[in-house]
């Protein structure tokens, strides 16, 4: 029987505490990403702990929300930071490393934050 994964409700203002706290228990960052329905917007923070223990956290966002990066505890999400923001128009402040939306050249600005309506015209 496959193992039921469990969403952490996180906001905005706890997430760099939170990823603080995973650090600090032994968890290592294995993936942020970005996730839309038609009525929604969240995004995934993923931790492992080396005995496969994963916590997730959820963070419902909206297109021009800016949230604090935890590029600063987790060098690497500077990456995937930069991804959301491109391809999301989610912002991050205080990334690492901020490509300012030139990590993807996309023929569309922010081409996953559109709904299926706009993607027709």
């Amino acid at each position: 029987m496959a193992e039921v994964q469990t969403f952490h409700p996180v906001t905005g203002s706890e997430i760099v505490n939170t990823a603080k706290n995973m650090l600090k228990e032994g968890y290592r960052l294995i993936q942020i990403c970005c996730t839309k329905t038609p009525t929604e917007m969240d995004i995934i923070y993923t931790f492992e702990k080396l005995n496969l223990q994963c916590e997730n956290f959820k963070l419902p966002v909206n297109v021009g929300d800016t949230l604090p990066s935890i590029s600063g505890v987790f060098f690497a999400a500077f990456l995937y930071e930069n991804e959301i923001h491109d391809l999301y128009g989610v912002n991050f402040t205080g990334m690492a490393v901020d490509f300012k939306g030139t990590l993807y050249e996309t023929a569309v600005k922010q081409a996953f934050s559109m709904t299926g309506a706009e993607n027709k015209e």
